[in-house]
């Protein structure tokens, strides 16, 4: 999982349309497939919550592929949405948690029952509990268009939160899987607040105009470097759109 630094200008605004709202306490993250970013943005606001004194959950319910660690190094904890033994979990975490964060994560649930994990109405008690003790709630959920036996359909996280956010892998994303995955979210009536782009792999102009010019080094070294400077600093070549 990458890490973003807070202060970039997409977090602050990513932020200030969703977390930073007196209507949002509650923040669900995912995608339509995997591996597009999601863990990166839900720890990233997390952390932008935290950061305003927000004190924060990180949940993660990403079974199959799980990235978020909690203190101890694991990947993943023993706890069950029931609202009993995870209030004494949470308790727990909020007693023993460092003092100078206002972060808590718990990483993915070992999936020893995972009929239980899916149980959508105990997740809404949960979030009850939970909102005893945080400011903001935010579920690292699993792709939703993942269909395994171990996946817990993230239509049903979205759905009882206050609001959900896309992740797309500009360039890699199938606009089939999107429009998928989209209606998934509107049949289980989610308030999609909406869309946050992954250039990871989608690089600007101005990244493929020195890409090229390196072509033409043998014959005008010289020329072409004169060219790639110009180029990364022209505000024309690296103008977002």
């Amino acid at each position: 999982m990458k890490k973003l630094p807070i202060h970039y200008l997409e977090v602050e605004e990513l932020f200030l349309k969703t977390l930073s709202r007196p209507d949002i306490r509650s923040l669900a993250v995912t995608s339509a497939n995997s591996s597009e970013g999601v863990s990166t943005i839900a720890y990233t606001l997390s952390k932008r919550a935290e950061a305003e004194g927000k004190k924060t959950l990180l949940v993660e319910l990403d079974m199959v592929h799980p990235e978020l660690r909690d203190k101890s190094n694991e990947t993943h904890s023993e706890w069950s949405p029931d609202a009993k033994s995870t209030s004494k979990l949470i308790m727990h975490m909020v007693d023993s948690s460092n003092k100078n964060t206002n972060l808590d994560i718990l990483p993915a649930p070992v999936a020893t029952d995972i009929n239980n994990l899916r149980n959508k109405d105990k997740y809404v008690n949960l979030l009850e509990v939970w909102h005893q003790h945080y400011d903001a709630i935010i579920f690292d959920t699993s792709p939703l268009n993942a269909r395994n036996q171990n996946n817990i359909p993230a239509e049903n996280i979205c759905s009882m939160v206050d609001g959900t956010i896309i992740v797309i892998l500009a360039g890699e994303t199938k606009e089939v899987h999107f429009n998928k995955a989209i209606d998934r979210l509107k049949k289980s009536k989610a308030n999609i607040l909406g869309v946050v782009f992954n250039d990871q792999n989608n690089p600007n102009l101005a990244s493929e105009v020195v890409r090229e010019t390196r072509r033409f080094d043998r014959i005008f070294p010289k020329t072409m470097e004169k060219i790639r400077n110009s180029v990364k600093i022209s505000s024309f070549f690296n103008i977002e759109i």
